[in-house]
């Protein structure tokens, strides 16, 4: 979530991020939206990937349901104004991490 969604958060935030969020006026509705956008392809991709070169099975439909909840939990929490608390940059990898142990917990 952090390599594929944060980054270009920030990239496509800044550039096209006009509206704010209500709740944290440094992020916007651009910048979240390519957040779940982006981190949800790279994490799809990442375990077709490793789907494809045998390293286990999925199926695909209820992977596919629980990366989506996994990269909106990940963004909800991306767009948090807590920064002064804890960074996104801890904050998002640690409850991507406890949302996909129990997401995908068989």
């Amino acid at each position: 979530m952090m390599c594929g969604g944060d980054g270009i958060a920030d990239i496509v935030g800044r550039r096209f991020g006009s509206r704010k969020l209500p709740y944290n006026e440094q992020k916007s509705w651009a910048g979240s939206l390519s957040m779940f956008v982006l981190g949800f392809l790279v994490s799809v991709g990442m375990l077709y990937y490793f789907s494809a070169l045998g390293y286990f099975q999925l199926d695909w439909v209820s992977t596919v349901e629980r990366v989506a909840l996994v990269s909106f939990i990940a963004t909800m929490v991306e767009s948090l104004p807590i920064t002064g608390m804890v960074d996104d940059n801890i904050s998002v990898p640690l409850v991507s991490m406890v949302v996909a142990s129990l997401a995908f917990a068989y």
